[in-house]
C-alpha cells in the first residue's frame, strides 16, 4: 500500500464530494424520495431526545423537500421497507439489509448490543417472564409494556427489560408506535414470509458486508475511526482491512491539501469524486446533531475546518454553544451554530442562539437563512417564533424583516 500514491485532492473538492455523497443536493420528494434518501445514506441514527423533531426526523427533513413524519412512519409501519435496528447506534435501515442483520440478531453474544449486554446476566431468571411475554404476544397480537403491567402478571419495567432483550434477538420487532408507545409483534408476523426466510450469511459474509456498508455511508474512509464498519476492530485490524482492499483495487488513498491523515474512497466512488468540481447550488441547511455527515467529527475539523461538539450532555456551566446545538450548513461551508427549543404547549419555536463565524452577511447569504428558518418552522407546525440572540447583533432584525417578507411568522 505504501508504494500506491494517493490521489491529491483540494479542501473544496473533498468537501463537494461529502456533500453530494451525504444527499444534499438530490432534491428528494414524498415517501419515495424519504426511502432513496435512507439507501442512499444507508442508514439514519435515531435518537430519543425531543428538543425539537427527533434527529432521525431532522435528518430526512434536510434532504428531503417536502419531508412529513408521515413518510418514514409508513415506511416503518405500513409498507415494511425499512427497519430498526442496531448500525450507527439504533439506526433506520433499508429492509434489503435485514438477512445481514439477522444474522447479528441470532448471534448477539458476538457483537455490542446494548440491551443484550444489560440484560443477558439475567435470562435466566427472566426465563419465565420471557415465555410469557412471548406467548402473550403469539395469543393476542401486538403488544406494549403498558399491557403487561394492566394484567399484573409481570412488572411494567421487566416486561420493557424482555421486550427489548426479545427485540434485540430478533424473535420480535416493533409492529407500530402510539404516542412514544412501542407495541412488538413476533418478526415473522411483521416482514413478509420471503424477507424473513432469506438466507442468512456467514459470520465473514456479515463482516464484508457492514465494511462496505459502513464505507458507503461515510464516504470518506478514515482508519483512525474506533467504528470502522460499525464492528469491534483493532487499529492494526482497520489498516489491514484497507490495505488489502487498495491492493485488490477497490479502494483508493487520497491527499486532501493542508490534511495530514490519508483518507480511502471507494473505487465506485471515483467518478464523484472527479465531478466534483461542478458548481453547486448554495443551499443553507440546518443539521442535526447527528447528522450523518457529522458521524466523523475529526474529519470535519481536518477538512471543513470546523469544530463541533453536541452539548447536550455537557453540565449547563460548560456549554459554549447550547444545549442543542445545531451546525449550520452553507453550500460547502459551515458557518454558524443554531441553538434551538420548540414550546409544544406554546406552539413556539424559541431561537436560543443563531450565531454566525463571521461578522458580517450579505443578501444571498440572508435570503438563504430565511427560507431555512421559515422551512423549519412549518416542519415543526408553527407560525410563532422568538429569536433569543444573534451573532452579529443585526442578524436578528434581519431574519425578523426576512420572515415577514416570507410569510406571516409572529415574533
Amino acid at each position: 500500500m505504501e508504494n500506491i500514491k494517493p490521489r491529491e485532492i483540494s479542501k473544496e473538492t473533498a468537501r463537494r464530494f461529502l456533500i453530494s455523497k451525504q444527499s444534499f443536493l438530490q432534491q428528494a420528494i414524498g415517501k419515495n424520495g424519504t426511502l432513496e434518501a435512507i439507501r442512499r445514506l444507508e442508514c439514519v441514527q435515531k435518537d430519543p431526545i425531543s428538543v425539537v423533531h427527533r434527529n432521525h426526523q431532522l435528518v430526512l427533513h434536510s434532504r428531503v423537500v417536502d419531508y412529513n413524519v408521515s413518510h418514514l412512519d409508513d415506511l416503518l409501519y405500513k409498507d415494511r421497507l425499512v427497519f430498526e435496528y442496531w448500525c450507527n447506534a439504533k439506526s433506520i435501515i433499508p429492509i434489503e439489509d435485514f438477512s445481514y442483520f439477522h444474522y447479528r440478531m441470532k448471534n448477539p453474544s458476538e457483537f455490542h448490543s446494548p440491551f443484550y449486554e444489560r440484560i443477558k446476566v439475567q435470562r435466566k431468571r427472566l426465563k419465565t417472564a420471557i415465555s410469557h411475554v412471548l406467548s402473550e404476544i403469539r395469543k393476542h397480537g401486538p403488544l406494549s409494556a403498558r399491557e403487561f403491567e394492566q394484567k399484573r402478571k409481570i412488572k411494567g419495567k421487566v416486561a420493557t427489560r424482555v421486550l427489548n432483550l426479545l427485540w434485540d434477538c430478533g424473535d420480535l420487532m416493533i409492529h407500530h408506535v402510539e404516542r412514544n408507545r412501542r407495541y412488538y409483534d413476533l418478526t415473522e408476523r411483521v416482514l413478509p414470509p420471503n424477507v424473513v426466510e432469506m438466507a442468512g450469511p456467514s459470520r465473514e459474509e456479515y463482516k464484508r458486508f457492514m465494511i462496505q456498508k459502513y464505507m458507503n455511508a461515510y464516504g470518506l474512509i478514515d482508519t483512525r475511526n474506533w467504528r470502522f464498519g460499525w464492528l469491534k476492530l483493532k487499529a492494526s485490524q482497520r489498516k489491514t482491512i484497507v490495505k488489502e482492499l487498495v491492493e485488490e483495487d477497490k479502494l483508493f488513498p487520497v491527499k486532501i491539501d493542508g490534511v495530514k491523515q490519508v483518507y480511502y474512497v471507494l473505487k465506485e466512488h471515483s467518478s464523484l469524486l472527479e465531478n466534483s468540481g461542478a458548481s453547486l447550488s448554495e443551499k443553507v441547511h440546518f443539521l442535526a446533531p447527528l447528522d450523518n455527515l457529522l458521524w466523523n467529527r475529526r474529519m470535519i475539523s481536518e477538512i471543513f475546518d470546523f469544530d463541533y461538539a453536541w452539548e447536550v450532555y455537557k453540565i449547563p456551566e460548560k456549554r459554549v454553544y447550547g444545549y442543542y446545538v445545531m451546525p449550520i450548513l452553507y453550500g460547502t461551508r459551515f458557518i454558524g451554530r443554531l441553538d434551538p427549543k420548540l414550546d409544544r404547549q406554546g406552539q413556539k419555536m424559541i431561537i436560543n442562539s443563531l450565531l454566525l463565524e463571521q461578522k458580517d452577511f450579505d443578501k444571498d447569504l440572508m435570503n438563504e437563512l430565511g427560507e431555512s428558518l421559515k422551512r423549519f418552522l412549518e416542519f415543526h407546525d408553527t407560525s410563532q417564533v422568538s429569536i433569543v440572540r444573534t451573532q452579529p447583533k443585526k442578524l436578528k432584525d434581519a431574519l425578523i424583516r426576512e420572515l415577514n417578507r416570507l410569510g406571516e411568522f409572529k415574533s
